[in-house]
């Protein structure tokens, strides 16, 4: 009996969403962490900083923007899809998110 590991890329859309998740969520959810138990002062982004004294509008922002984000990515697929390395922008974009949330919990777990 044969076992052939079969990697597939991504679909475009998968990718989307992927980008929505981290920069949305993850992003989103760490910084409130890092705001929570670290301070607020600490967060880069001054429109973000001014919001988190209302840690749900801030979310809710940092989650529109990425799905803002993500609609105008789809609705430009047929263009995004010609410009060389596209791939790998959207591994960037992900990966860079990725990191991003985990700078934001180290910053909140440190002090803990």
């Amino acid at each position: 009996m044969s076992h052939r590991f079969r990697c597939e890329r991504p679909a475009y859309a998968e990718l989307v969403i992927a980008v929505v998740v981290v920069w949305g969520v993850c992003d989103g959810l760490s910084t409130l962490l890092a705001a929570e138990f670290a301070g607020a002062h600490l967060e880069a982004n001054p429109f973000i900083r001014s919001l988190l004294s209302m840690p749900a509008l801030a979310f809710a922002v940092q989650l529109g923007g990425a799905i803002a984000a993500g609609a105008i990515a789809l609705a430009g697929e047929r263009f995004i899809r010609t410009v060389p390395g596209w791939r790998v922008w959207f591994a960037v974009l992900i990966g860079g998110g990725i990191g991003v949330t985990g700078l934001n919990l180290l910053v909140a777990f440190a002090v803990v």
